[in-house]
């Protein structure tokens, strides 16, 4: 059931609309918000620069107009135009120069003129200038198709003939509400004819249709329009590509974490990366490690329970036995010999002392074990205590015929821990050095200097596989000098020295010398 439901949820996490799908959704949205801005912005910008160009073009052709007239204008320079000048134009004498008249007047061939405003620019121009009351304007039409036609200055709105009087003020003008006498939306640019002497003589006005520009302006959006179409198509894939490039690796951090969850502390994402992803897996497989440890350990400690419920039924089994049998004899009447009842009784009262050193040992150990279990924490001098376990130690020493040597460097060592339990600590390897130095031999040397105790026995020694070992709870050699360990001395010494703050070594060479060393300089147990 478990690993349907982790299927379905995989199955769910890979076909719905999960973290690329959604990635890639915001990323082409903002690529389309960002077009729609920029294309906005782009239209607005193409619009008034097609318009400025198509007026810039207006007032380059006004300009060269309005000098061509200016450089032709000889003595007063006024332009006469139609019928107020005193004589009409025909066009019907397209050959006529421009003499001047009596008066000084310049009379304009509106032919040759037409003819030239056509091949120049595709605008209605106008030509204007005063009549010669000095109060109107004569304007003449000037059309692409070389057509030209006289409007009375009248016929202008208000609007219009103070745009026409600006230009007599000698700044030009632009504006665009001359449609109404076009049909059409146009764009009007007005130009000054100016003398020699800088005074306004006449003025050129172009009358540009805007669909000049509406087209520049349409092609230019359609062009955009692909473009932006273009750059939409090539984001959505570069943001699905992006997205699933991103989201690879939390799916493999989410496979690694499945396995581990079900009990595979192996696995590992094998991403790699600087960024947060990249942390993300590198936490993972960091946890991953730990959790491989931590089952590692919990395999160890499950089978050193194991071994320790079994070392204890082992280590209880003989005793118990040797007491039922006894005791069994002794009920049934087998054994009547009172030299051979007490035999029985010995064997009995050292099966029992050993069963009672096995349960305090084990109580000793427990009790070190937790660390809410307080100890009698004073300072003392050390070489006080060091001394009572050499005494000790040769008292048992004597019985085997072994020596037991003391040096020290000084006898007043301040230590600050549990008088009693740092004793329990050296009798006991000093005990065992007794029990493995056979007699005869250079014997047990305890030495002691500042913030180090030794102890150093020549025997049998202890071989380098067993070395690692000998800390263990119930580890022991089965050799017919320790038949009566518990195995539970060197790892009661070994809690004490880590209460303590103790540093505790052995270095041994087999059939030589094995020397235990306490490293007593982190001064005891802290206030």
């Amino acid at each position: 059931m478990k690993d349907s439901l982790r299927v379905k949820k995989n199955k769910n996490c890979r076909t719905g609309f999960g973290i690329a799908g959604r990635l890639t959704v915001h990323i082409t949205a903002c690529l389309l918000l960002f077009v729609l801005i920029m294309g906005t912005a782009f239209s607005l910008l193409l619009y008034s620069s097609s318009r400025q160009s198509y007026v810039n073009s207006l007032r380059s052709t006004a300009a060269t107009i309005g000098e061509m007239v200016a450089a032709s204008v000889q003595k007063r320079g006024v332009i006469v135009i139609g019928e107020n000048g005193g004589e009409p134009y025909n066009s019907s004498q397209p050959g006529e120069g421009g003499p001047l008249r009596p008066d000084g007047e310049f009379r304009v061939s509106t032919a040759a003129l037409a003819r030239f405003i056509s091949g120049i620019t595709n605008a209605t121009v106008w030509l204007i200038a005063p009549d010669q009351s000095g109060e109107s304007y004569n304007m003449m039409f000037m059309m692409k198709d070389e057509r030209y036609t006289d409007t009375a200055f009248a016929s202008l709105n208000s609007r219009q003939q103070d745009f026409v009087r600006i230009l007599f003020t000698g700044d030009y003008a632009i504006a665009e509400f001359f449609g109404n006498l076009f049909g059409e939306h146009t764009i009007t640019v007005g130009m000054p004819i100016v003398n020699r002497e800088g005074n306004a003589i006449g003025a050129v006005v172009m009358h540009g249709s805007a669909s000049v520009i509406y087209d520049s302006f349409r092609s230019g959006l359609i062009t955009m329009g692909f473009s932006m179409i273009a750059a939409l198509i090539v984001g959505f894939i570069a943001a699905m590509l992006l997205s699933r490039k991103f989201t690879r690796p939390l799916l493999r951090i989410n496979e690694t974490a499945i396995r581990i969850s079900e009990g595979d502390y192996g696995a590992r994402t094998d991403v790699s990366g600087n960024d947060e992803i990249g942390v993300l897996a590198r936490t993972m497989d960091e946890m991953g490690e730990k959790l491989e440890a931590a089952n590692e350990e919990s395999e160890k400690l499950q089978r050193v329970r194991q071994d320790f419920i079994g070392n204890i039924s082992h280590e209880l089994r003989t005793p118990v036995t040797v007491i039922r049998g006894s005791l069994e004899a002794l009920c049934d009447g087998v054994v009547k010999e009172p030299e051979l009842v007490g035999r029985y009784h010995a064997e009995m009262l050292k099966e029992s002392k050993y069963m009672q050193r096995l349960v305090n040992d084990l109580l000793d150990l427990s009790r070190l074990q937790n660390p809410d279990f307080s100890m009698n924490i004073r300072e003392f001098n050390l070489y006080d205590c060091v001394s009572d376990v050499v005494r000790s130690t040769r008292r048992i020493a004597a019985e085997k015929g072994v020596e037991v040597g003391f040096e020290y460097d000084a006898n007043d060592l301040p230590f600050r821990g549990d008088y009693d339990r740092i004793r329990q600590m050296l009798l006991i390897v000093t005990d065992n050095a007794v029990k493995f130095t056979d007699a005869g031999s250079p014997g047990v040397a305890v030495k002691m200097s500042e913030g180090e105790i030794t102890v150093t026995n020549t025997g049998r020694g202890i071989n380098a596989e067993e070395l690692p070992h000998i800390f263990e709870r119930f580890y022991r050699s089965r050799s017919e000098t320790n038949k009566n360990g518990t195995g539970l001395g060197l790892p009661i010494a070994r809690q004490i020295a880590l209460r303590h703050g103790v540093g505790i070594s052995v270095k041994s060479v087999p059939g030589g010398e094995t020397t235990f060393v306490f490293d007593f300089a982190g001064g005891g147990v802290s206030i």
